[in-house]
């Protein structure tokens, strides 16, 4: 299991497909939204506030801290195209492995449900590592772009509302959230690959219904805050909601039952997409090839 695995996981990792999941994550950080202006309602994004000449503007405004706009990083663009970013460290491989023909082979020296489990480990862990390392890289440049925190006179109430483990520990928190959005990123394109060899289909069709998932859950939350009588449908929906993850680490877990059910609905969500994999694959009369 071990050998297969550590087979799988390389294949994963060392390839093309890896280090453009992780260079794609760095850039799509960029364009996540960091600073709203009351006044003019303009939006900048992590780019454009990193390329601003006023230094003095960075400094006036708390939001523009190296920590904060580090932690807006896995939101935008970041989570819409999650789908195919997570699917990318997998997905080449094992297309490239299908199509050349040398599935059965591998099948048959590791054993069918040796095969499985090392793919599904191979492929949370390789869409972990891809969002993981892009977020860090990004953490990296925001460390030197923008500046820190205590250069800013923060209210020390709100302070340790906004950090109430220190600034160290939401930031290895965002790394955590990064690692886990990214697996559970990648569990549809693994489920699709059973009965599909198309690497662009395995990675739209993923994109596509995440999409829709999301933004229905979206309307669903929007409506919650705007209609009194739907106040109480955001704790029944959030924990359901594709983007969750993206926080899962910075929230606090003590009497916190939305986090406690998106950890289950999405332990849940990746097991049957395991079990429906397994299912499919061993219908195969051709081995999967």
């Amino acid at each position: 299991m071990f050998k297969a695995l550590k087979s799988d996981f390389n294949k994963s990792v060392l390839n093309i497909g890896f280090l453009g999941a992780v260079l794609v994550t760095t850039l799509l950080c960029f364009t996540s939204t960091v600073y709203i202006d009351s006044n003019t309602e303009k939006a900048y994004t992590a780019m454009e506030a990193a390329f601003m000449t006023d230094p003095a503007t960075l400094l006036s405004i708390e939001d523009f801290a190296s920590i904060n706009v580090f932690q807006a990083c896995l939101g935008g663009y970041v989570t819409m195209f999650l789908p195919i970013i997570a699917a990318f460290p997998f997905m080449v491989a094992f297309c490239a492995e299908r199509n050349s023909g040398c599935i059965r082979l591998t099948i048959m020296r590791s054993g069918k449900y040796r095969y499985y489990f090392s793919k599904f480990i191979s492929a949370l862990l390789g869409g972990g590592l891809a969002l993981f390392l892009g977020v860090a890289i990004y953490g990296l440049m925001t460390v030197m772009l923008f500046p820190d925190i205590s250069l800013f006179e923060v209210n020390k109430e709100i302070f340790k509302m906004q950090f109430p483990h220190g600034v160290a520990r939401a930031a290895v928190g965002t790394l955590a959230s990064s690692f886990v959005f990214g697996a559970v990123g990648a569990m549809p394109a693994f489920f699709l690959s059973s009965f599909c060899r198309n690497p662009y289909l395995i990675t739209c069709i993923p994109f596509m219904l995440c999409y829709i998932w999301s933004t229905v859950i979206q309307k669903l939350i929007n409506k919650s805050f705007t209609e009194e009588k739907y106040y109480d449908l955001y704790d029944k929906v959030q924990p359901f909601n594709p983007t969750a993850l993206a926080t899962i680490f910075n929230q606090p877990w003590k009497d916190n039952p939305i986090a406690h059910k998106t950890v289950i609905f999405n332990v849940c969500y990746c097991l049957a997409l395991l079990i429906g994999f397994v299912v499919i694959m061993n219908r195969r009369t051709d081995k999967g090839s």
